[in-house]
């Protein structure tokens, strides 16, 4: 097997995690939405889908 077989895919993508450090600065989605020049609506699928995936993802 190769080395490379077993690297994991990250947790965030690159600009999940940039959506969620502004969040943790206490900006708002319209705010984030402007500093990053996506939509309100985008901001919004980057939380929810996050959450979503932990969600699914944590032992019942």
């Amino acid at each position: 097997m190769k080395e490379n077989d077993f690297t994991h895919k990250p947790l965030l993508t690159k600009r999940e995690r940039e959506v969620f450090e502004l969040l943790v600065q206490d900006k708002t989605t319209k705010e984030i939405a402007q500093e990053l020049f996506i939509s309100e609506k985008t901001v919004r699928n980057h939380i929810s889908n996050e959450i979503y995936t932990n969600c699914k993802q944590k032992p019942h």
